[in-house]
């Protein structure tokens, strides 16, 4: 049976990059499961492409991001990725080169610049959205490739939705250091004395707007990894498997 994948239509229709994430029906893509390898030789012959043009980022919750070229190819899907260097975003100016990252929860975070013609795919978690790792993101490829944010449309993928994200004081207090009073009264809704509602979306998109991208060129895919199904698929969720391998893979491709 073939990985069964979804797009975000409004990155796709601009007819420069080509994105996906995964379903709960296939949900091995670190490089030591199993089935990864299948999992990633299907896909390629799916999108016309090889694993061997496939990168994927090493996560543990930095606001650290890589740019990568052909010489990364292969980086955690053919050969384990190194352990010293982590890093939770990639950034390309390559075409035909598919950038991957994992999630069960967390945030994805897809950047296109069709002017430079570069592309980034961001995992952010709780963490790296108090760290503001989408800011660092359109930071370095402002640095690095002189993109410029009004240009670039970003997408928001399926992650655990505001409604789902229950959590506790602690995460308040983290989230006040780095965001304005304001900005927390709409990223947090008390639910009782002890637990807040937490809306990462949100915090992701007034840290894209506060750098000066444009709200109509900010989308979201509008699924929740909890709760939701598209075309009767669900979604990885560590919150309702607690599985620490179950992954969501997404991606974007510049063509």
């Amino acid at each position: 049976m073939s990985v069964r994948y979804f797009s975000i239509p409004e990155l796709d229709k601009t007819g420069g990059v080509k994105t996906l994430y995964t379903s709960s029906c296939d949900i091995a893509w670190n490089y030591e499961d199993a089935h990864a390898r299948d999992n990633y030789q299907d896909l390629g012959q799916q999108l016309g492409i090889r694993p061997e043009d496939m990168v994927k980022s090493k996560q543990t919750h930095t606001d650290v991001v890589k740019i990568v070229t052909r010489k990364n190819c292969g980086d955690g899907i053919l050969r384990p990725l190194d352990e010293s260097e982590p890093y939770d975003g990639l950034i390309t100016n390559e075409k035909n080169l598919l950038l991957c990252t994992v999630e069960a929860d967390c945030v994805p975070v897809y950047f296109y610049d069709p002017v430079k013609e570069v592309i980034a795919m961001v995992h952010s978690g709780w963490k790296g959205t108090v760290k503001k790792i989408s800011q660092v993101t359109i930071q370095k490829m402002k640095s690095s490739f002189g993109c410029q944010p009004s240009d670039m449309f970003v997408a928001i993928g399926p992650h655990i939705c505001k409604d789902c994200y229950e959590v506790g004081e602690d995460l308040y207090e983290e989230f006040s250091k780095t965001f304005a009073p304001a900005e927390m009264e709409k990223i947090f809704i008390r639910k009782n004395q002890e637990k807040y509602l937490l809306n990462l979306e949100e915090a992701v998109r007034l840290t894209l707007l506060e750098c000066g991208v444009v709200a109509e060129n900010i989308f979201s895919a509008g699924v929740c990894t909890l709760h939701s199904q598209v075309e009767g698929y669900s979604f990885c969720s560590y919150r309702r498997t607690k599985s620490k391998t179950e992954r969501m893979l997404t991606a974007i491709m510049m063509k």
